[in-house]
């Protein structure tokens, strides 16, 4: 392949790779029959990829079998979990077409596109789309209408089924389905980015200068769709990153931070709302809720430990345990909401039965441990949420692809030093079949 030829291959990957996340992150309510539109992007996405970079694909396979290994045992424990209790086969077999194949076909499309396209431009195009899902949900947080009519143009807003609903009590949400779901889009947008760089820079580069300008960032478009759990997250985050690079300038900087948060927080965000805004406060609903759902989920889990299989909808199973719900802190939560923790629902899915897969987990998350640091954020908010890696979350597949497509700067010893001088060097270009997961 000459270079002329494979520069286009890179554009066409690159762009194939944005517009299949595109659908992914805005395209959630557009269905043909009950298959939504993004799966037959995916499935597309995925043929073209075998058709044009069928060497690539077998690689990536080859590469990627712990994590397929994974979608397949879930998919296997869940419909067993299901059948044993007695759910409808046509709903187990909607709920695996809808996770476990949806999420093995985005793997391997967004593994192989971002492998042929490189980590940058796979990179680019995960802060690109979801940057501009922020930008929508600035422009929602100040009421401009056009930013609203641009997401109704993409589906009904889930919200504006209530009637009367005012302009206060309607979070931003931009491209994405739901303010929580571009919350979880936003971690992933933050850990790729940051990521990558690391990746890129090297392990002997030092505190990456962007850390802070990326946080700020992301701090803004929590603040804009108005969810406190990723806040929290890229807290902790700052603290651990301080810890283990043991840098000069962040302690002074988290002084600064502190003190200009102090002083100018009440006059942010007295210019976007009169009433106490959601961000400070810790006695709503919503969070008082959340210590009696996982009660509630671990109360489930505890009464029938082999799991409620993939069509598990515990607002459906609260009577049984209101006598011990009503005297706690918002206890409707539990007859209307999910659990609002991804590890509590995982193990009311599938049960027991997810110890059988933990081997493949301490695997996965072995190989990716120099990246995880940047996902801090992303745990912490799956914490408090429903979204996560084969449970609503598909993004993250994008996310992965491009952290595993970038190749480290690797360090060499040069003749005569002795061991005691490394320098660093540049990776050559990574052809379309190098690299490794995590």
């Amino acid at each position: 392949m000459d270079s002329s030829a494979e520069a286009s291959g890179r554009v066409f990957a690159a762009a194939a790779f944005a517009a299949l996340l595109i659908a992914a992150v805005a395209l959630n309510s557009f269905r043909i029959g009950w298959v939504p539109i993004r799966g037959f992007a995916t499935l597309g996405a995925l043929a073209l990829a075998l058709l044009f970079y069928f060497p690539v694909a077998k690689r990536v396979f080859a590469e990627y079998r712990l994590l397929l290994a994974l979608a397949a045992g879930l998919a296997v424990l869940g419909v067993f979990v299901s059948l044993v209790n007695g759910a409808s086969p046509a709903g187990v077999f909607r709920q695996v077409a809808e996770v476990h194949v949806q999420a093995a076909a985005t793997i391997l499309a967004a593994a192989i596109l971002a492998r042929v396209a490189g980590a940058r431009a796979s990179t680019l195009a995960i802060v690109a789309v979801i940057s501009a899902s922020a930008f929508v949900a600035m422009g929602q947080m100040l009421d401009i209408q056009p930013a609203w009519a641009l997401r109704r143009a993409l589906g009904p807003l889930p919200t504006e089924e209530i009637e009367g609903l005012n302009f206060l009590e309607r979070r931003p949400v931009g491209l994405s389905f739901s303010p929580i779901t571009l919350s979880t889009h936003l971690c992933l947008g933050f850990a790729t980015f940051l990521a990558v760089r690391s990746k890129l820079r090297g392990p002997a580069s030092g505190a990456d200068p962007l850390v802070v300008p990326a946080l700020l960032a992301f701090f803004a478009a929590c603040i804009a769709c108005a969810t406190r759990s990723p806040i929290l997250g890229g807290l902790i985050f700052l603290a651990v990153y301080a810890i283990q690079q043991r840098t000069s300038w962040m302690p002074i900087f988290l002084v600064v931070a502190a003190a200009i948060a102090y002083f100018v927080w009440p006059l942010l965000t007295s210019v976007f709302e009169t009433a106490a805004p959601r961000l400070l406060e810790t006695d709503d609903n919503s969070a008082k809720a959340r210590s009696t759902l996982v009660y509630y989920g671990l109360r489930l889990f505890a009464d029938n430990p082999l799991g409620y299989g993939l069509t598990f909808a515990p607002m459906t199973l609260w009577q049984g345990y209101w006598p011990d719900l009503y005297m706690m802190q918002s206890p409707q939560g539990t007859r209307e909401n999910d659990l609002h923790n991804y590890l509590v629902t995982m193990i009311n899915v599938y049960g027991v039965g997810l110890l059988l897969l933990t081997p493949i987990v301490a695997r996965l998350i072995w190989q990716i441990r120099a990246s995880l640091i940047f996902f801090i954020p992303y745990m912490v908010h799956i914490f408090f949420h429903n979204s996560g890696p084969f449970h609503t979350d598909n993004v993250i597949w994008f996310a992965i692809a491009a952290i595993a497509a970038a190749e480290p700067v690797r360090l060499e010893q040069p003749a005569g030093a002795g061991g005691r001088i490394a320098r660093r060097t540049m990776p050559r270009r990574m052809s379309p079949v190098r690299g490794r997961f995590g």
